[in-house]
């Protein structure tokens, strides 16, 4: 099954709903990933979280928008159109732009919105955002998988993550509300980029990089005012 995203003028859509989805992906641009490791950093106030990648800058891995242009953040607005009932559904563009054959993705987010659900889709066909077209396979999503995911706890309605990343965002500090423990989501295997088509070749410094586009899909279900935090990462494979 495919599908296709129509992205109109955001300037249009956002007279409504400026709602629950609060997301600080400064990390989008300043994803410098050349080797594995962890980032300390305390976790209060809402305002930042540890991720599984290192985030440093310069990077020659960098994740952009539409048509690759600059991206600090996702607006995650909403209308009428993305509601079903209590949940709504947001999709957005993303790129990912590197010099790499290869490369994985993260995605760290806490769980305070109720039904909280991201998906990925490799782009099938490119478009643009912001009056572009993108095409996907709705049944193709990325795999991967959550590493602290608590199992007994979770339920379709909520996510709980385990303690084992709780350390690094909080050290020995333990009066922590449930929701805020981040959860870690990464591929299953490394993602290829995309060298198939000419337009998505660019010259930076006199080496070639590829741009590989994704859809994000982020799902939840309408309820109280809630915040949650998400970055996006790619790291070279």
């Amino acid at each position: 099954m495919s599908e296709e995203i129509e992205m109109q003028d955001k300037q249009t859509k956002k007279t409504v709903n400026r709602k629950k989805l609060y997301y600080s992906i400064a990390a989008l641009v300043v994803v410098a990933v050349l080797l594995v490791g962890f980032s300390f950093a305390w976790f209060f106030n809402k305002t930042d979280m540890a991720t599984l990648m290192p985030i440093k800058e310069p990077s020659n891995i960098t994740i952009l928008g539409p048509n690759g242009s600059e991206l600090t953040s996702l607006d995650l607005n909403y209308t009428a159109a993305d509601k079903n009932g209590n949940t709504v559904t947001v999709r957005r563009v993303i790129c990912v732009q590197s010099a790499a054959d290869k490369f994985k993705l993260e995605i760290a987010h806490t769980t305070n919105l109720k039904g909280l659900t991201f998906k990925l889709y490799p782009v099938s066909s490119n478009g643009t955002d912001s009056g572009y077209t993108y095409s996907y396979n709705a049944a193709n999503p990325i795999e991967g998988t959550y590493i602290n995911l608590d199992n007994e706890k979770t339920t379709t309605d909520y996510k709980y993550a385990n303690t084992s990343k709780h350390n690094n965002n909080y050290g020995d500090y333990q009066s922590v509300q449930t929701h805020a423990e981040p959860l870690y989501w990464l591929t299953s295997q490394p993602l290829n980029a995309d060298k198939s088509t000419v337009e998505n070749q660019v010259m930076i410094d006199g080496v070639q990089n590829h741009r590989t586009y994704y859809v994000c899909e982020v799902t939840w279900t309408e309820t109280t005012k809630e915040t949650d935090i998400f970055y996006i990462l790619a790291q070279t494979a």
